[in-house]
């Protein structure tokens, strides 16, 4: 699949393009509710109300439209940050506007049934090489797009000449996709808040002025708790449970590597070494697996999060040695299949409440896992009083996802390294001294 490119549709009459536009819109509508393994050309035309002649057309196969449509979503993103009220994002003013901007797009479009940018990485990053491949160039357009604005800003003197414009726009862009990608799946705006007001803040450290660099809280509405999920364990044998875990383990690895509809159950039945029969005793059907397969890499991030280097996150060292550790792994895991956990929410931002719920309940335990620590650092008297522990939690998760994320798209593990390390930084700006 080639690099992205909407040229094609300007050279379209206007009814034309009006078809056009309206088969890319069904098209992506129906990728996000259905995932690639559902989407077909036929499927397509039926949505979009057009002839099998008018659709080939338009697109000479199913690659060119998914290009289309990744084309369309990202002209969306960067026309965005084009708004005249943004003024080229050449002044910290300007980036509070962009915080703004964001969250009231966020509000008017709600958490679900939009294809946002980073809705449809989610159902398609894992699809096929091709696809992947114009994702990653769609996230270097918008990359560059901060970029240049940065360089103008370090023109103009209001950053410092030690801050790198490219690897500032690669933070705010992995914070950004990290924030919308927990926000969908809590269905709550908090976590999206917290992300932008952390990518702005971040930036502030590097400012010139000494009076621009002081961190503006988030202002987050209510967030509701999120209920436990029930543990279904106890009715089985010992012998059965080694099966259940075994059956969710090779579940777990084969959606990392092909994701959620990726994984076909004949598939999932050679990894395990089992029956057909043997999965539907375990599992009502794919929706209670991939619930199981949540819960499994949601034990996987505690234990990362809780190895002895780590202590209980509650210090700088412990935070440098989570950062250490994504780094470490950037290359070989999150370049490779992107996050574990993430790549799952990721994929499941359009389903169905109790699934959401099993995800969201994953977050709730790593922002706390994070929080209890930096608590713990407020209190020691390491962080400032004006230190949000849940906000810095926060932001610490969605540079994670975020990072994952790009990384995976682009093939290319600076994004990842960029981001925990400035999650980090920005932990380390509330330092009481």
């Amino acid at each position: 699949m080639a690099a992205i490119d909407t040229s094609d549709e300007q050279r379209l009459t206007p009814k034309g393009r009006a078809t056009r536009q309206r088969i890319v819109e069904a098209a992506g509508e129906l990728i996000l509710n259905d995932g690639y393994s559902a989407f077909n050309m036929d499927r397509v035309r039926r949505a979009a109300s057009v002839s099998g002649s008018q659709l080939a057309h338009y697109f000479t196969d199913k690659q060119a439209l998914i290009r289309a449509v990744l084309g369309r979503q990202i002209d969306v993103v960067l026309d965005f940050h084009r708004d005249p009220r943004l003024h080229g994002l050449q002044s910290f003013d300007d980036f509070e506007r962009w915080v703004d901007m964001n969250v009231r797009y966020l509000r008017r479009i709600g958490y679900e049934g939009t294809p946002t940018f980073h809705a449809l990485v989610g159902r398609l990053v894992k699809s096929d090489a091709a696809t992947r491949q114009a994702i990653g160039e769609a996230y270097w357009q918008w990359i560059a797009l901060l970029e240049s604005a940065l360089r103008q800003m370090k023109r103009h003197g209001t950053l410092v000449a030690a801050a790198d414009p490219r690897r500032l726009a690669m933070v705010i862009v992995s914070i950004h996709q990290g924030g919308g990608t927990v926000t969908y799946a809590y269905r709550q705006e908090w976590a999206h808040v917290d992300a932008v007001r952390f990518a702005v803040n971040y930036l502030r450290t590097f400012a010139t002025d000494p009076a621009e660099r002081a961190p503006r809280p988030a202002r987050r509405r209510r967030v509701i708790a999120v209920a436990p999920i029930d543990d279904d364990t106890a009715h089985f044998t010992r012998k059965g449970l080694e099966t259940r875990s075994r059956i969710v383990e090779a579940a777990a690895e084969l959606m990392l590597k092909h994701g959620v509809a990726g994984t076909s159950m004949d598939d999932l039945r050679s990894a395990a070494s089992v029956s057909g029969s043997q999965i539907s005793h375990y599992f009502q059907d794919k929706r209670e697996l991939t619930r199981r397969v949540v819960d499994r890499r949601r034990d996987d991030l505690v234990a990362l999060h809780t190895r002895p280097e780590m202590r209980s996150l509650d210090d700088f060292r412990a935070l440098q040695a989570w950062a250490d550790a994504c780094s470490a792994d950037a290359e070989t895991t999150y370049r490779r299949n992107g996050c574990s956990y993430g790549s799952l929410a990721g994929e499941l931002l359009e389903s169905d409440d109790d699934v959401l719920a099993v995800v969201s309940a994953g977050y709730d335990r790593w922002i706390e896992l994070f929080r209890a620590g930096l608590v713990a650092m407020r209190q020691r008297g390491d962080l400032r009083s004006d230190a949000d522990p849940r906000h810095l939690a926060v932001a610490l998760v969605v540079a994670h996802q975020g990072g994952a994320m790009v990384s995976h798209a682009t093939n290319d593990a600076a994004p990842m390294r960029a981001a925990v390390t400035a999650a980090v930084d920005y932990v380390r700006s509330f330092a009481k001294t």
